[in-house]
């Protein structure tokens, strides 16, 4: 299990890593807020990277150890007039998370997605959730 150590989101470099390899994008950017998305600079097909929250468990084990469970959502983009094909990059994308370890993090479980797919201005905007467990250690 990974531990976290000094970067309370020090996932996503890791998270970054793995997603740089999926065949065919064209960048993987950090977002903070899915309002930050600005279609004017788009370079589709492309992976945004947000984290979305963390779930903690009712019981604290004394607070030694909190085991808490990070959710992460990868925002698959393309641009709906071009040949780009959403489908085949949302698979290769699964692919490319789903299971895996991703430096000391992982494996990456996919999970229910919080947010449902968005349209505007000829580009699509396909959300993909995935946890995995860590540890922080207390005081």
């Amino acid at each position: 299990m990974f531990e976290i150590t000094d970067d309370y989101l020090a996932a996503q470099e890791h998270l970054k890593a793995l997603l740089n390899d999926v065949d065919g994008v064209r960048s993987v950017n950090y977002l903070l807020d899915l309002a930050d998305i600005k279609e004017e600079t788009q370079r589709t097909p492309c992976l945004h990277l947000m984290y979305y929250g963390d779930q903690l468990p009712e019981t604290s084990n004394g607070g030694a150890y909190m085991p808490i469970k990070q959710t992460w959502l990868v925002i698959v983009v393309v641009r709906q007039s071009r040949t780009e094909n959403a489908g085949e990059l949302i698979t290769r994308t699964i692919k490319a998370l789903a299971g895996k370890k991703a430096g000391p993090t992982g494996p990456w479980l996919r999970v229910n997605t919080p947010a449902k797919p968005r349209f505007s201005d000829g580009f699509a905007y396909y959300p993909l959730a995935f946890t995995s467990q860590m540890r922080l250690k207390g005081a």
